[in-house]
């Protein structure tokens, strides 16, 4: 629980929603070096996801309402499901699209839209959520398995992709548990602490910076893994902005 309409009359909870900034920056970031890059749309379509996770977890809790809750959660799932896509089309030939698992996908989101509005209980979101993701770290593992067997230094970058994602992400999941246990132990450390201090203990802050960089790193694997399957890998290196955030680049031929 967060101490409501403190720093700005007009935002409920001011560093929750202002950290969804770190959604908005790194899927514009994404968009533009697919635009770059001149890859498939599916990938500019999953940081198009990635912008309305942003967008919905910031009206939540610049508002608090339930409508916007709803925007806040249920593009987790839609978003998610774009990446599934990516996982099961990498080994594609280029320009081809499997209607059939867009069907799958498009109704597996209707239905936990529609379950979801009508429970009304955040645990059957968590578990549709956490399919999803237990779906793409599947297939993803099971990729890396047939790569290591053909190109190792293709492979050692997926995995340090796949570790940094994965990594953020249960980080991430650490501390919104922690604040979600010690919610008045907190709240109570802030109030004690300094203004400029107590931000740091805002821990549910700290989780949509850890997820919007795992989901970012986690589109970038895809960007990659198609690359490999594509054959054209070695045309491309992976980079680093700030040492932390990967992405991918064109290597300039002599």
């Amino acid at each position: 629980m967060l101490e409501n309409y403190v720093l700005c009359k007009y935002i409920a909870e001011f560093w929750n929603t202002s950290t969804n900034m770190a959604f908005f920056a790194l899927a514009l970031f994404g968009m533009w070096r697919v635009r770059a890059m001149k890859q498939e749309g599916r990938f500019l379509l999953c940081y198009v996801g990635m912008l309305v996770v942003g967008l919905g977890s910031w009206l939540f809790h610049m508002t608090l309402q339930y409508q916007w809750q709803l925007a806040d959660e249920l593009p987790m799932v839609y978003g998610t499901c774009i990446c599934i896509y990516c996982a099961f089309q990498a080994d594609a030939k280029a320009a081809t699209k499997s209607t059939y698992m867009w069907l799958v996908l498009v109704g597996y989101s209707a239905t936990v839209t529609l379950v979801y509005v009508q429970i009304r209980r955040p645990v059957f979101h968590q578990v549709a959520y956490a399919l999803e993701v237990a779906v793409i770290m599947i297939r993803s593992m099971m990729h890396q398995r047939q790569i290591r067997k053909t190109d190792q230094r293709a492979y050692a970058k997926l995995v340090s992709l796949f570790w940094l994602g994965g990594g953020s992400f249960g980080l991430a999941f650490v501390l919104w548990n922690i604040d979600n246990i010690f919610c008045a132990e907190l709240r109570a450390m802030r109030a004690m602490l300094p203004a400029a201090l107590a931000p740091f203990l805002q821990l549910h802050a700290h989780w949509h910076i850890g997820t919007a960089l795992g989901c970012y790193v986690s589109i970038v694997y895809q960007q990659y893994l198609r690359l490999i399957k594509l054959g054209v890998v070695n045309d491309y290196r992976m980079r680093r902005l700030a040492f932390v955030v990967p992405y991918i680049d064109r290597r300039i031929k002599a």
